[in-house]
């Protein structure tokens, strides 16, 4: 797995470098993004907030129309709980738990204004899933709300991130 996921980094960077080299078409375009998560239902038991560290690559159809690309990788944690056991034994545990997210899928912009819809695989809650989101994208600058959706782990997200190139 380490493996898979150091290639998919040297991917990213590649296309980051790449992204620069092609400033007259900008079809590709990557860039990174910082991520605050707000766990939902069954998650929000156990874990009260996450942080996440995300490269991002978008393939532009067009000037409305693209595919995105995500790698990110997410630190959830809740409160610290103490517990003491039938022999009397006192017990804590802080809940923690990194989740990696592989997810693709389409992005629309109409103007400065977007909405995606992406689906992808989420390690450490284990499933499969699909995130919906809306954004907006002042020059190189990107603000995002977005709402995992589908599976048995749900959350709502804000991001901002920077496009390196395009």
């Amino acid at each position: 797995m380490k493996k898979i996921i150091l290639v998919l980094f040297v991917l990213l960077s590649l296309s980051v470098s790449n992204s620069f080299s092609q400033e007259k078409e900008k079809k590709w375009v990557s860039g990174n993004s910082f991520n605050v998560i707000i766990p939902q239902g069954d998650l929000a038991k156990e874990y009260n907030y996450g942080l996440g560290v995300y490269g991002n690559i978008d393939y532009n159809f067009n000037e409305h129309l693209a595919w995105r690309f995500d790698l990110g990788w997410n630190d959830l944690e809740g409160d610290e709980k103490t517990i003491a056991d039938t022999s009397g034994y006192i017990h804590t545990h802080k809940p923690k738990m990194s989740v990696w997210e592989f997810t693709t899928g389409i992005k629309a912009s109409f103007s400065v204004f977007y909405i995606e819809a992406r689906g992808g695989y989420f390690t450490g809650i284990h499933e499969w899933g699909l995130i919906s989101a809306v954004g907006l994208r002042l020059g190189k600058f990107d603000i995002k709300g977005s709402y995992k959706l589908l599976g048995d782990s749900n959350w709502v997200s804000g991001s901002i991130g920077y496009y390196w190139g395009g």
